[in-house]
C-alpha cells in the first residue's frame, strides 16, 4: 500500500509533464498559444506540488489551502486529459494523416473530460441508498430493491454507512443532507464504520457538526468505529469527544447488545481500525457473544475478512475503499484489499464493503457511487 502512495506523486508528475509537452506541441508555431497552454499545465504542476506540502502540514487555509483546492478539482481533469493526449499521440504515430485533425481531437477531449467531471461531481452530491435483507437464521444476506418490502415488515432495521469524511470538503450542508437521508429510512440503529471525520478537526468543530449529527434519529442508538482518518487527525481524544457531543457511541474493540426486549437482537462488535497494529483479535471480542445472537462486526478496513470467517462472525460491514472512487483507481484497489465493493460470502460469513457516503478531498465519483446501506434483519 505504501508503495502505491509513494509512486502516486511520481505518476502524477509524469502525466502532468506529458500534458505540458503535448500542449506545447499542439500549438507548434503559435508561440502565444504555446505559452498559454503549456504555461497553464505547468502552473497546475507547481500547485499540485505545493498541495502535497499542504497535506503534510495539515493546512486548510492560505496559499497551501488554495493549492489543495486546485489539486482537488484539477487532478482528475489533468489525468484524463493526459490519457487522451497519450492516446492521440500514439494514434498519430500509427496514422500520421490524423495530425490534420489534432485541434478537433484536442477540443473533443476537453469537452468529454469536462462532461465526465461534471457527471462525477453530481454523482458525489447525490448519495444512493442500497437495501439488504439479512436472514439471521439462514446466515444469508441478499440485495433487495427498495420496493421489495415495507419498513413495518422488518423486526430490526440497521442503517450502515462509512467514510463521511466530515471536514473541509464535507461541511454543514452536506452533513445535513446525509442525516436527512439516514432519517428517511426510519432506522432502529445506525452504524458508521470509520472515517466519520476526514482528519483536521478544526473545520468540524467550527461548523458545529456535532449539532447536525445529534439530529440522527435511531431509538436503539448511533454507533461508530474508528477509521484511519481519525488516526490521521493526530488527536484521537479530541475526535472521541466530538463523537460524544454528537450523541454517537464509539466502539473501539468493544461490543453492544442491540435490540428490543422480546424482539430481534444483534451482537454489535466495533473493531479498532487496523492502523492500530495492537488492536484486539476478533475472536477475543466475540467471547462475550450471547448464545444464539447473530454477530454484526463493523470494521473500517476490509482486510480482515479471513479473521472474521475464522472467528465465526455472521455479518461484517466495512468501508475504506470508496469502491475505488475514481476510474482507473477502481481497477487498482483490488490489489490491496480482498474485497473492494458490495456483498461477499465466505463459508458461513457474509459481508458488505460500502463505497462510502462522502469522499476524501477530490469531489468526483467516477465509476463508483456515494451511498448509505439499509439492512433489514429478520
Amino acid at each position: 500500500m505504501w508503495v502505491f502512495f509513494l509512486a502516486l506523486p511520481g505518476a502524477l508528475l509524469g502525466l502532468n509533464l506529458f500534458l505540458v509537452w503535448a500542449a506545447w506541441r499542439l500549438f507548434s508555431g503559435r508561440r502565444p498559444l504555446q505559452f498559454a497552454a503549456a504555461g497553464t499545465a505547468a502552473l497546475l504542476l507547481v500547485l499540485f506540488l505545493f498541495s502535497f506540502a499542504g497535506f503534510a502540514r495539515r493546512g486548510d487555509g492560505g496559499f497551501f489551502g488554495f493549492a489543495q483546492e486546485c489539486f482537488a478539482f484539477g487532478v482528475v481533469p489533468m489525468i484524463y486529459l493526459s490519457f487522451w493526449a497519450i492516446a492521440g499521440t500514439l494514434a498519430g504515430k500509427i496514422f500520421p494523416k490524423l495530425s490534420r485533425f489534432k485541434f478537433v481531437y484536442a477540443g473533443a477531449g476537453v469537452v468529454l473530460v469536462a462532461a465526465v467531471c461534471v457527471a462525477g461531481f453530481l454523482n458525489f452530491e447525490h448519495p444512493r441508498t442500497r437495501f439488504l435483507t439479512w436472514e439471521t437464521s439462514e446466515r444469508r444476506v441478499a440485495e433487495t430493491p427498495p420496493s421489495a418490502g415495507t419498513r413495518a415488515a422488518a423486526p430490526l432495521r440497521i442503517v450502515a454507512a462509512a467514510d463521511w469524511h466530515l471536514g473541509t470538503r464535507i461541511g454543514r450542508s452536506r452533513a445535513e443532507n446525509f442525516v436527512r437521508i439516514v432519517n428517511a429510512q426510519n432506522p432502529d440503529v445506525v452504524v458508521i464504520a470509520g472515517d466519520l471525520i476526514d482528519g483536521a478537526l478544526a473545520p468540524v468543530e467550527a461548523e458545529k457538526l456535532d449539532e447536525v449529527l445529534r439530529k440522527i434519529s435511531a431509538p436503539l442508538g448511533v454507533f461508530a468505529t474508528l477509521g484511519n482518518h481519525e488516526y490521521f487527525s493526530g488527536d484521537l481524544r479530541r475526535a472521541e469527544a466530538f463523537m460524544r457531543r454528537a450523541g454517537i457511541r464509539l466502539l473501539q474493540d468493544e461490543s453492544a447488545l442491540v435490540g428490543r426486549d422480546g424482539g430481534e437482537k444483534i451482537f454489535l462488535v466495533g473493531r479498532d481500525d487496523a492502523t492500530n497494529f495492537r488492536r484486539a483479535p476478533l475472536a477475543e471480542l466475540l467471547e462475550k457473544r450471547p448464545a444464539g445472537v447473530p454477530v454484526f462486526v463493523a470494521d473500517h478496513q476490509p482486510r480482515a475478512a479471513d479473521e472474521a470467517v475464522a472467528a465465526g462472525a455472521d455479518f461484517v460491514f466495512c468501508g475504506h475503499t470508496h469502491g475505488g472512487q475514481l476510474w482507473p483507481v477502481t481497477w487498482l484497489v483490488g490489489f490491496f484489499n480482498p474485497h473492494v465493493y458490495g456483498l461477499w460470502r465466505q463459508a458461513g460469513t457474509c459481508g458488505y464493503v460500502t463505497s462510502g457516503t462522502g469522499l476524501w478531498h477530490i469531489p468526483y465519483r467516477i465509476g463508483s457511487d456515494s451511498e448509505i446501506v439499509v439492512i433489514d434483519v429478520y
